[in-house]
């Protein structure tokens, strides 16, 4: 199954979601209803002779009432319903980062200087470079435990976070191993599932709340010994809905746990296809079978959050003993382990965890940047057929994280501290839109120097020979690291930065494509740190919906190569690839603007669309028989508009 065909069956899911959690409402509801029924008829048995007349007695008396019915079940699923919709929109606040300051996480600064630290976020740029996904900020859990999680709605808010267990007990291939195994989740789409199966089942949790809230009235000093509060039939109708809210737990945990079970499987081979290295996975496996604190994660949130795991975080099982698979939200660790290795006999080593740790700390040392040995060399392919090229949307192949970690190793040192800073990475960004004609870059300094921050602008002067100097294919990598720097500003740093971005752009009255392509990566990915989320919706599924935005696009990716006939590559590319015709775009269409409005409709359509336009982008390219760097920017300027990771070109 490729990419497409991940989302399609991640928004069945989703579908399949609501209607567990209908489902499920649908029992609370009447087990809420049985519970009130008992609490009236408990207070009818300690009111004694107080009721007024024999049809009151049997109102409360008789089980069914429409009326009682009716009361119940309104209050109940607008209390399901209110809290869900809170937490949905607390999330959206926050996105992933909201989930990982959930767990007591810890934003890692991208010029941190421990070593381990590092050696983790060259990791999470590689991977991130490689599937042509912005590079997520990354969150540290002070646990002992061994475990990493994904969380975010989106590829513009997700974050990785990772234990202290993780960094320090596994070395460069095994934990390279699980970032995939997380990788894997985003790519996906597990990660937005996660995070809409979060919010939607918080609301189940408060009828227990409830619960605990009749029962513990009695304690206020505001009650005399007659009011409500002590009156022995609120004491079972609280304790009543306590257990009907476990029931209602139980049934989002149960719901939780079978969503997340199987893809944990998928995650995990998709973490062998991508490093090509079956032993950093499952090593890392292994250790967390032998080390005695195991993928625990002590922390009181980790309950409502153990679906979002690499490993089971909620108990400690000795090694060999089985959870209850209906039940667990991870698949036995052994089972795990032999889906990778088939021979693997069960037998799990106790970890040194002293020795462990200085193993690692030491292969850190000699070289945290190195994933590959310094001669290795990328596998050298030719694009030459883009059915081969789509397939790997949304994937990770050994070919290009060695071409990701060789980029990386091209950047000048200088230049890669820069981007790790929030501070100079603005820096660098600025340099990236000074014009190279002398005239336009003294108009664009002068406009900069009124606005932007004074330190800013003497550090960009500073870079701006190294920016200059900077190879066109290591543009784009570039900006994805100083993503998770960015990210880190101050919401006025970030309005100011985003004023400046325009005023330099803007300068000389035009537009060109990288410019907007650069533009339209920092607003997407920022953005979501600073607002709330804006969840999008599948509004299209058929190329015909879309015809004017398709042949937008396709028209600017044509402008972009050496075609010497664009109209008849045009009509012939939109007839064979997405099965309509459609006219040549009028001049006045061909503009960045209508270019943008078509990407925000694209973002809606359903992957079958973006699939088959994606298809006919890459024919285009390769219609002349070259690949122009141009051309590479603005296909990924396309895709990511459309929230399509596209590898490294």
């Amino acid at each position: 199954m490729d990419f497409f065909g991940h989302q399609e069956q991640a928004q069945r899911r989703t579908y399949a979601l609501f209607m567990w959690f209908g489902c499920a409402v649908i029992v609370v509801v009447f087990a809420v209803y049985a519970a009130v029924t008992a609490g009236l008829f408990a207070g009818q048995l300690f009111q004694g002779d107080s009721f007024q007349s024999q049809t009151e007695w049997l109102q409360v008396r008789s089980f069914w009432n429409e009326a009682r019915f009716f009361w119940v079940s309104t209050a109940t699923v607008s209390l399901i319903i209110a809290g869900s919709v809170y937490k949905t929109h607390q999330l959206q606040q926050g996105g992933g980062a909201a989930v990982a300051d959930m767990l007591g996480g810890k934003r890692l600064p991208s010029n941190v200087e421990d070593v381990l630290a590092k050696r983790t976020l060259n990791v999470v740029e590689e991977m991130a470079i490689a599937s042509g996904l912005p590079v997520p900020p990354v969150y540290i859990l002070n646990q002992p435990g061994i475990n990493a999680f994904a969380a975010g709605f989106s590829s513009s808010d997700t974050v990785i976070g990772v234990t202290r267990g993780a960094i320090e007990m596994l070395g460069r291939d095994e934990l390279q191993g699980v970032i995939a195994h997380e990788f894997s989740h985003i790519l996906h789409g597990d990660t937005r599932i996660n995070m809409r199966m979060m919010g939607l089942l918080y609301g189940m949790t408060l009828i227990s709340d409830t619960g605990m809230l009749l029962l513990t009235a009695r304690h206020s000093e505001r009650y005399s010994s007659r009011q409500r509060g002590t009156h022995p039939a609120m004491l079972v109708l609280g304790f009543l809905l306590f257990l009907v809210g476990l029931i209602g737990m139980m049934m989002a945990d149960l719901i939780k746990r079978a969503v997340s079970r199987q893809r944990e499987f998928l995650a995990d081979a998709s973490a062998v296809q991508f490093t090509r290295n079956p032993e950093g996975i499952s090593n890392a496996l292994k250790v967390i079978g032998g080390y005695k604190e195991g993928s625990q994660v002590r922390h009181n949130d980790a309950s409502p959050m153990g679906h979002f795991f690499f490993g089971n975080a909620l108990k400690r099982l000795a090694v060999g003993v089985k959870a209850t698979h209906w039940w667990a939200s991870h698949p036995p660790l052994l089972e795990r382990i032999r889906r990778i290795e088939p021979h693997f006999r069960g037998q799990l080593k106790t970890v040194d965890q002293k020795n462990k740790q200085q193993r690692v700390l030491a292969e850190a040392s000699v070289g945290f940047a190195q994933s590959m040995p310094v001669d290795a060399q990328p596998i050298e392919t030719t694009i030459n057929d883009y059915q081969r090229w789509l397939a790997s949307v949304g994937e990770l192949e050994e070919a290009k994280l060695l071409q990701a970690a060789k980029q990386l190793q091209q950047m000048p040192d200088r230049l890669r501290n820069f981007a790790h800073d929030s501070y100079t990475a603005r820096a660098v960004c600025y340099a990236l839109l000074l014009d190279t004609n002398d005239a336009q870059r003294h108009i664009q300094m002068s406009l900069l120097e009124k606005s932007a921050d004074k330190n800013v602008l003497r550090e960009m002067l500073d870079i701006q020979r190294e920016v200059m100097d900077l190879a066109v294919e290591l543009r784009l990598p570039l900006i994805d690291m100083m993503l998770p720097a960015l990210k880190a500003m101050s919401l006025l740093q970030y309005q100011v930065f985003v004023k400046n971005i325009r005023i330099l752009i803007k300068a000389d009255h035009r537009i060109s494509l990288f410019e907007y392509m650069l533009q339209r990566l920092l607003l997407r990915h920022l953005k979501p740190s600073f607002a709330s989320i804006q969840l999008r919706q599948v509004k299209y599924r058929k190329v015909q919906d879309l015809s004017a935005e398709c042949g937008c696009v396709l028209s600017m990716l044509i402008a972009c190569g050496s075609h010497a006939e664009p109209e008849v590559l045009f009509k012939t590319v939109t007839s064979e690839i997405l099965g309509a015709s459609m006219p040549w775009p009028p001049a006045r269409a061909l503009h960045l603007t209508r270019l943008d409005e078509s990407l925000a409709k694209l973002e809606c359509a359903a992957p079958s669309v973006k699939k088959a336009l994606l298809m006919a982008c890459m024919q285009v390219i390769l219609a002349d028989g070259l690949l122009h760097v141009k051309e590479s920017e603005a296909l990924r300027a396309i895709a990511d508009g459309m929230d399509c990771p596209v590898p490294v070109i």
